[in-house]
């Protein structure tokens, strides 16, 4: 396989609008041009697009890719676009080398959803949890064993007799 780079349009946490043929458009206040190669694994692509519009300043993000795929029917001359995933290094080298193919024509464009990733343990959870619980049991109301969430069964409070 041979080195290919193409510029990409990547668009950053905008829509993807499907219009009466369901092809796709993307749109979003904040797009910046980028170029990518074929050698690229999708971790490096993510973090070039992260840091691309964001400065981290320390925090972890979650990055989800997708790009505009080109299609076009035999009996039309018309391009339409299907939105498509980019989940590993195999989808990175497809994109490239897809969109060489329709590069007069068509320009490449990627949509970068970015959001920040917060971690929360289970203990938190099962905190919380608990101390719902204890709210709602001075107040007499059906109450759940402190189990995984698969394994919840209810308890009715104790009757008075």
């Amino acid at each position: 396989m041979c080195f290919q780079t193409i510029i990409a349009l990547v668009h950053y946490n905008g829509r993807v609008i499907n219009d009466e043929l369901l092809s796709s458009r993307f749109v979003s206040e904040v797009s910046r041009y980028l170029e990518v190669n074929n050698f690229m694994a999708v971790k490096a692509l993510k973090q070039t697009i992260l840091n691309l519009f964001i400065a981290s300043n320390g925090k972890s993000y979650t990055v989800d890719l997708c790009y505009r795929c080109p299609v076009k029917a035999n009996d039309q001359l018309k391009i339409s676009y299907r939105t498509v995933m980019i989940e590993d290094d195999d989808d990175v080298r497809f994109v490239i080398g897809y969109a060489k193919k329709y590069e007069p024509h068509v320009q490449l464009e990627v949509m970068a959803f970015i959001r920040e990733y917060i971690e929360t343990s289970a203990d938190v959870i099962w905190e919380h949890l608990e101390k719902q619980l204890a709210k709602h049991s001075q107040k007499g109301v059906l109450l759940y064993e402190t189990k995984p969430v698969h394994q919840c069964i209810p308890v009715l409070p104790a009757r008075n007799s």
